[in-house]
C-alpha cells in the first residue's frame, strides 16, 4: 500500500501512451523500455499531444525533470520510488509493482 498518491504504470504494455490527471491539468505520458542501456524514459505532452519533453530516464528517488525551467511541465513533483525501501533499481520485475511513480504531496 503506497502513502503517496501515485501515477499507475503497467510495465508489461511499454512501449505506451496514457493520460494523467495532475494538479495543473491533464499530460500525456508516454513510457518507453530502453533494451539497449537498460532504462526507462519518459515522455511528457500536454494534453493536445504537443510534446513538452522527451526521453526523461526514471532514476530510483531522482524527481522527474529537476533542475528544468519550463513552465509547461507538471509542478507536481513526480519521483519513482519504492516505499518500502527495498528496490536499489529501476527494471521491468518492479515498475509498477514495488517502485512506483509516486507525487511527492505529502505535507510534513
Amino acid at each position: 500500500m503506497s502513502v503517496h498518491d501515485t501515477i499507475e504504470v503497467d510495465a508489461d504494455d511499454f512501449p505506451y501512451t496514457q493520460s494523467v490527471d495532475l494538479s495543473d491539468g491533464v499530460f500525456l505520458f508516454t513510457f518507453q523500455w530502453n533494451e539497449t542501456d537498460q532504462h526507462f524514459t519518459v515522455d511528457v505532452a500536454d494534453a493536445e499531444g504537443n510534446d513538452i519533453r522527451k526521453g526523461e530516464v526514471l532514476i530510483l528517488n531522482q524527481a522527474l525533470w529537476r533542475g528544468i525551467n519550463d513552465d509547461a511541465l507538471p509542478t507536481d513533483t513526480i519521483i519513482p520510488m519504492d516505499e518500502s525501501g527495498n528496490e536499489t533499481q529501476i527494471d521491468p520485475g518492479n515498475l509498477g509493482d514495488t517502485v512506483q511513480l509516486c507525487i511527492d504531496d505529502i505535507v510534513v
